[in-house]
């Protein structure tokens, strides 16, 4: 049975695609139950017509009984679509002797072929006189092709292969030895495309492209894909009973935003390359270009780079600029690029290194500095010099709790910036 009609979708999207439709046979208008129902995908045209026939996705097709009664029947139609609802209902009338069509090209219920006499070798009489014995072969195939391949018009009239392949119940587009359910293969050569487009032409805020991932309940598990305005690239696990309405959220548990920072479980920062949600487990290594290893702490005032601090007497949890010679408050130096920065970044604080390779201010009017000399704080304000041993029993010995580092660079003179290796003790 043909059924034709119009689908205008309620989020505006243009038609002209296949679209995936429950067709039901209810008793009246307003039945909850369905008689009959069946699901297929019907072409709707960028116009909203469609057309579409029941009943084809058995060899039975529409079961007679539906009608036997001589009771209206009602026709429900529900395209499977996000917030669609089922189309005003439809009432099915009948032409007339159109269930008695079909027997009108038999006898008695059989076909004419049931009937048919057989030739008799040398009979004579007249209704057979004069023939021979035919032999009837079957219908010739009029359209030729490829095993597996699945068809397609290559014109207006003919039918051939089109990209497609199938075997085993895998399919393969542009390759006959598909790796699994499907398999896209596309030759690398300048300017060619990926083998996979997916577009979505909402132009909103809340319009993403992309692919839904469901498991094997049909419930929505995961979506990857980017913003079509902002072009952020996200990857969100949702959770059960979710819905693809998680993307207006913040439930992204990877994002990359179009600066390239990146966020995991976070929303990128927007001078961190990486910004991570929660605890951190490294079972490798980590590499950073520069080579030491620096903390966020309070300063009274802005101190530069290279500046040694000391722990600030007055005020806890602070550090501020070194004032006097082998001072044990000696906390570190500032580092301009640390390769480990920890604590929370923010107005009035530095980045204080306590260990690793750090270029720090140094004073050598109170003694050349050669390379690995011990460094302690100076009367200079902010600068190192080079720590002169005591006599203590008789052994020379550095003073406890005032070793800032170890110098590996000279500075024979004046003052100066030199690489030095923290050690604090």
């Amino acid at each position: 049975m043909w059924f034709s009609g119009t689908f205008r979708p309620i989020d505006g999207l243009p038609t002209g695609s296949v679209e995936t439709v429950t067709l039901a046979v209810y008793h009246d208008r307003e039945s909850v139950d369905s008689l009959w129902q069946e699901t297929q995908s019907v072409v709707v045209r960028a116009d909203g017509r469609y057309d579409v026939l029941l009943g084809s996705t058995t060899t039975e097709g529409l079961p007679l009984d539906l009608f036997a009664t001589g009771e209206p029947r009602w026709l429900g139609v529900r395209f499977n679509r996000n917030g669609e609802s089922e189309l005003p209902r439809v009432q099915l009338t009948s032409v007339p002797y159109a269930l008695k069509a079909a027997d009108a090209a038999t006898l008695g219920g059989r076909p004419a072929s049931d009937y048919a006499l057989a030739t008799a070798t040398g009979a004579s009489d007249a209704r057979i006189a004069g023939t021979e014995d035919t032999a009837v072969s079957g219908p010739t195939a009029v359209l030729t092709g490829t095993t597996n391949f699945i068809a397609k018009y290559v014109d207006t009239v003919n039918v051939g292969n089109s990209a497609i392949y199938e075997t085993g119940g895998n399919v393969g587009i542009g390759t006959t030895a598909p790796l699994d359910v499907t398999h896209v293969r596309f030759t690398n050569t300048v300017g060619s495309a990926t083998g996979l487009a997916v577009q979505n032409l909402g132009n909103t805020a809340a319009s993403y492209s992309g692919m839904l991932f469901y498991d094997q309940n049909g419930a929505l598990g995961q979506f990857q894909g980017f913003n079509n305005i902002t072009h952020e690239y996200r990857i969100n696990n949702i959770a059960s009973g979710g819905s693809i309405n998680f993307m207006l959220g913040s439930s992204s548990k990877f994002l990359v935003a179009p600066s390239g920072n990146i966020g995991i479980g976070v929303v990128p920062g927007a001078t961190e390359k990486l910004r991570v949600a929660g605890n951190v487990v490294v079972d490798g290594n980590i590499g950073a270009k520069y080579q030491d290893v620096a903390e966020w702490v309070e300063t009274d005032v802005a101190l530069e780079s290279g500046t040694v601090v000391i722990v600030d007497p007055a005020r806890p949890n602070r550090v501020m600029r070194s004032q006097r010679a082998y001072d044990t408050r000696v906390a570190g130096a500032v580092s301009a690029q640390p390769g480990l920065v920890l604590g929370e970044q923010s107005e009035g604080k530095a980045t204080v290194a306590q260990s690793g390779r750090v270029r720090v201010k140094v004073d050598a009017t109170y003694g050349a500095i050669r390379i690995g000399d011990l460094l302690v704080t100076s009367p200079t304000s902010g600068f190192a010099m080079r720590s002169r041993p005591i006599q203590v029993g008789g052994k020379a010995i550095h003073r406890p709790g005032t070793l800032l580092g170890k110098a590996l660079e000279p500075l024979p003179a004046g003052k100066g910036e030199i690489l030095v290796l923290l050690t604090l003790q």
